[in-house]
């Protein structure tokens, strides 16, 4: 995944940093048409749509996908893939639960958990850097073994946990804005500003672009490599203490729909696979409209399955116009 021709970044000078930067922005702008033509259909087709109450609903829900699609960005541009999301949130509410239902405090076992996303985390990173093992296989292979790991600890069932003070974290709000929007936005906040401002961010795009010569020129590359799996682990956990919150219950299968939505959002949001190009902007209007997508549906009661089909759509023809354009580029 991070091997490959040179790509230029937004770090670029030059007639190919412009490019870039025309480029990307003609992609957030058709994003924006997309979103807002959602918006108008759903609106027109809902009387239901169009309310404040309901777009803090919808941002509750697209908040916990938003939090890891923030860090597959980050390491898409890198060059790696995690594919493990789901079975990281759904190990890490299990162990939540099972860990406070032996007595210990809320709030310790939520500690706990995250350092499950720590450790899984750090897991992929060592296999996938250390033992340059492919990305994309390291974390199937994590995928399966957290998964399974999941139902054996949780004996295939759903678990309870009953906290007041727990749940204000999944179903409360900060001045009426849903707890899990607040810790998306902080979030998305932070690694906008790593992304723009620092020079981890550079390297991101550097080590994405062309690896060996990130690594020439004295950039950290492992270990950025390794600290951007951690993230996207921990993001996993937090996924699933925010679900377990929500929902005062905690169970193996909460994450399996979460792989194609995180990655149709940071494919769609203009993230190559590649690695070396991407947005955390593009990231945040593509969680967008997938929030509207997933809620226009539920208010006119269409099918679930109907969502995978555009879902699926969406990450084929984002795939594509990738593929397009670095045609383009490579002549």
């Amino acid at each position: 995944m991070t091997s490959g021709p040179t790509v230029e970044t937004p770090a670029d000078p030059g007639r190919g940093h412009r490019a870039w930067q025309v480029a990307k922005g003609a992609r957030s702008q058709g994003l924006l048409i997309i979103l807002l033509s959602l918006i108008a259909v759903f609106s027109f087709a809902s009387p239901y749509f169009f309310r404040l109450n309901n777009f803090l609903d919808m941002g509750s829900v697209a908040g916990i996908l938003g939090i890891m699609a923030v860090a597959e960005t980050l390491l898409l541009i890198s060059g790696g893939i995690d594919i493990s999301l789901g079975s990281v949130a759904a190990v890490s509410a299990i162990v939540l639960v099972i860990v406070h239902q032996a007595g210990v405090d809320i709030w310790l076992a939520t500690v706990l958990a995250l350092f499950v996303g720590v450790g899984i985390g750090a897991l992929n990173g060592l296999i996938s850097v250390g033992l340059d093992i492919d990305p994309l296989v390291t974390t199937l292979g994590t995928l399966s073994i957290f998964q399974g790991l999941a139902f054996v600890l949780s004996g295939t069932r759903t678990m309870i946990i009953d906290s007041e003070s727990f749940a204000f974290i999944g179903r409360g709000d900060l001045l009426g804005v849903p707890m899990p929007l607040v810790i998306f936005l902080v979030v998305f906040g932070v690694g906008l500003f790593v992304e723009r401002r620092t020079t981890i961010g550079r390297a991101i795009y550097a080590i994405g672009g062309n690896i060996e010569a990130a690594r020439n020129s004295g950039i950290r590359v492992d270990t950025i490599r390794i600290s951007l799996f951690v993230a996207s682990g921990i993001s996993g956990a937090v996924a699933g203490i925010l679900v377990t919150s929500q929902l005062s219950s905690a169970a193996p299968q909460i994450g399996q729909s979460y792989l194609l939505a995180v990655i149709t959002m940071v494919i769609l949001g203009g993230t190559s696979l590649r690695g070396g190009r991407g947005s955390l902007v593009g990231t945040f209007i593509a969680v967008a409209i997938l929030a509207v997508l997933q809620n226009g549906f539920a208010l006119l009661q269409w099918s679930a399955f109907a969502q995978s089909i555009v879902l699926g759509t969406f990450l084929i023809g984002a795939v594509a116009v990738d593929q397009r354009a670095r045609l383009r580029r490579s002549r």
